[in-house]
């Protein structure tokens, strides 16, 4: 084997892993799953994760498991998710 006989195998190697990591994170990510709190000022479902309301723009703190509830079909849609 030549030195160097390789490099077009890795190059598209390289070239095509790269690819797979947005790929699977875009279609393993589920949003709708994701639990949910009520903003205490505007009483708009958001994300747990959420550090700011979309709606009312009041900083929220991380919540503790008292405030999360589970996403259903009517928090999904005020929540826009």
């Amino acid at each position: 084997m030549r030195k160097g006989s390789s490099l077009w195998v890795w190059f598209f190697i390289s070239g095509f892993l790269p690819l797979l990591g947005p790929i699977a994170a875009a279609v393993s990510r589920r949003e709708t799953e994701e639990a949910l709190r009520i903003c205490p000022t505007c009483k708009v479902a958001v994300r747990h994760y959420d550090a700011l309301c979309m709606r009312c723009g009041t900083e929220l703190s991380y919540p503790t498991e008292e405030e999360l509830i589970e996403p259903d079909a009517r928090y999904r849609v005020r929540a826009r998710l």
